[in-house]
């Protein structure tokens, strides 16, 4: 496969930084270390964010992080965590110490905030309300979209829902679920969310375009999210795409090939003899198993089918022109 570049890794931090203000912001009270750790995820790598999986590390990546936070003037604040048996501290970021001040913007300054609020699409959502509360729209927006994400109309009953843990309902597939939705993430131009399915008791991934019709809410604490669940999700794209299933392997690196199984949710069908892993996976989508495939850089291999393959390296030799 052809190597593409990696993230920096100063995007990889920030990333992690930015991970890590939302679990301080979103929570009633002090979160342990170990609890932000779960909530930050662990590391998949040197491109991805969160912290190592090695505890004496991860606290001292952390302790760093707060470094940088308080360097930056971020209130952090610490407190004891409750419900411990032994006395515990924590941290947390109250939402009314991190709120937007009154802000006194020069006219070349809403300007610029104009052009970067046009570079970035929401579908159905204008930025143009915040600007104005800024002191209005000054000059021109900018034509060159740099981005385009999708919004639906299920997104804001489903982010009550995650936040409040609400019992979320709707259809899907033609059949009525009720799920007890853990997070939202977005990938490969997709919104899905995940949780637990009550119907079929186990956990689900739901494409969020693909609900059919209304989202009902329960009430508020209305399940316990479990401490496993927080934190960093991995997305399947390739399973929820409109294509035809197909069956294709994947072979992977000895050294990646941890990953490659926790990134897939599923082991091996074969090992060879140099200890490369061999996944078989079920195919909806191909330009997202395109891009699951380009993660591992050269360390991994489309083997079948054919036509699959031969795609994914016509792709390649184009982009490399």
């Amino acid at each position: 496969m052809a190597a593409i570049s990696r993230r920096k890794p100063e995007q990889v931090r920030l990333e992690r930084l930015l991970r890590l203000i939302a679990a301080l912001i979103d929570t009633p009270r002090f979160l342990s270390i170990e609890e932000i750790h779960k909530r930050v995820g662990i590391s998949r790598g040197a491109d991805s964010a969160g912290y190592p999986e090695n505890g004496a590390a991860a606290k001292r990546a952390f302790h760093r992080d707060m470094n940088e936070l308080a360097d930056a003037g971020i209130p952090v604040i610490s407190g004891p965590v409750p419900g411990q048996e032994r006395e515990t501290w924590g941290y947390r970021i109250r939402k009314q110490d991190y709120s937007l001040p009154e802000m006194d913007l020069e006219a070349d300054e809403l300007a610029a905030l104009h052009r970067a609020a046009t570079a970035v699409r929401f579908d159905g959502v204008s930025g143009s309300e915040a600007l104005w509360k800024l002191g209005g729209r000054v000059g021109e927006g900018t034509e060159a979209e740099l981005a385009a994400v999708p919004v639906h109309p299920a997104l804001a009953d489903l982010f009550q829902a995650v936040t409040e843990q609400r019992v979320a309902g709707f259809a899907y597939g033609g059949q009525d679920r009720a799920i007890e939705p853990w997070t939202l993430a977005f990938d490969q131009g997709h919104w899905y969310v995940v949780g637990h399915d009550r119907s079929r008791d186990d956990k689900r991934t739901f494409r969020v375009d693909r609900i059919e019709g209304d989202v009902t809410l329960g009430s508020p604490g209305g399940f316990q999210q479990p401490e496993d669940a927080v934190g960093w999700v991995p997305i399947q794209p390739w399973k929820f795409g409109t294509e035809t299933p197909v069956s294709a392997r994947l072979r992977v690196d000895p050294e990646q090939a941890v990953w490659a199984a926790r990134r897939l949710g599923q082991e091996p069908v074969a090992k060879e003899s140099d200890g490369s892993a061999v996944f078989e996976v079920v195919v909806r989508s191909t330009d997202a198993f395109r891009s699951l495939a380009l993660e591992f850089l050269e360390h991994a291999e489309i083997v079948s089918p054919p036509e699959l393959r031969a795609g994914v390296v016509a792709w390649l030799e184009e982009l490399s022109r």
